[in-house]
């Protein structure tokens, strides 16, 4: 059960869907909840393409400016729900930041990077999941206060699914219905009949239940590069209102970076998403 968790407030223009799912969530297990506004005037300055050295002074108040509103959403939301919170403002890189914090927290409640974000914003997407060593929870802008309720769990038998199953289970355990979808890769006739390319999902379910969760399992036969999308149309269906599955990554450039299809769920998903590695 997450008694500790932390969420990042980004700018005044962004939205405040992550910060009231970080709110509501604290409020639902009673834990402390802790803010995080990173200044970077690198990331500012390079997303605005502002080098003249007489506009840095600008800038900077811009950032301040933004920096107080943060807190103040902050504390006024931690307030009103009667939440126990903690602010931190830091200057520094955004990721790292975000990183150190929530390596001694549960949870790490993050904003969706959709198509149209701040290049900062994929950023922190890209490389928070896979570095930081906890479950993260990727809220999106146009969240309708629902979370948990009716929830997809993504399964493949990989270490990533089987965390982040695991670290569902305060969510789950509340749910009114959980589906176990696993996505099994095509096959040839002979191999299907054989049963080699299933994915087995019965041990899962069979541990859920072993934790007093209900979950029926659900099947689909696709190509890797559309799992991601035949996942959003089962979420679809099922009206879920979160999105359980494992954090894929590769290397690009010695940098640890989103795979396809972990990346296709963030910006297409209207739902959260919780995802470990």
């Amino acid at each position: 059960m997450p008694k500790d968790i932390l969420v990042h407030v980004d700018h005044a223009e962004q939205s405040n869907a992550p910060l009231e799912a970080a709110v509501h969530l604290a409020e639902r297990f009673n834990a402390h909840l802790g803010g995080v506004h990173v200044t970077s005037l690198y990331h500012y300055v390079a997303a605005h393409d502002v080098w003249v050295a007489g506009l840095w002074e600008a800038c900077k108040d811009e950032l301040r400016a933004a920096a107080d509103s943060a807190q103040e959403r902050f504390k006024s939301a931690t307030a009103r729900a009667g939440v126990l919170g903690e602010w931190h403002h830091v200057d520094g890189d955004p990721a790292t930041t975000i990183i150190d914090y929530g390596r001694v927290v549960d949870l790490i409640v993050l904003g969706q990077p959709t198509e149209n974000a701040p290049p900062i914003t994929r950023e922190i997407a890209d490389k928070i999941p896979l570095a930081a060593g906890r479950p993260v929870l990727f809220v999106p802008g146009a969240w309708s206060g629902s979370l948990g309720k009716r929830v997809l769990v993504a399964w493949n038998n990989s270490r990533e699914a089987a965390r982040a199953a695991n670290d569902a289970l305060p969510l789950l355990s509340g749910a009114d219905q959980v589906i176990v979808m696993a996505v099994d890769p095509p096959a040839d006739d002979v191999a299907r009949e054989d049963g080699e390319n299933d994915i087995p999902s019965a041990d899962i379910t069979l541990h859920l239940a072993r934790h007093g969760v209900e979950a029926e399992a659900a099947r689909a036969t696709e190509f890797a590069q559309f799992v991601g999308e035949r996942l959003l149309e089962q979420a679809e269906r099922q009206h879920a209102d979160l999105i359980v599955m494992g954090a894929y990554g590769h290397s690009r450039l010695k940098e640890i970076m989103l795979g396809g299809a972990t990346r296709h769920m963030l910006k297409h998903a209207k739902v959260p998403v919780l995802m470990s590695h």
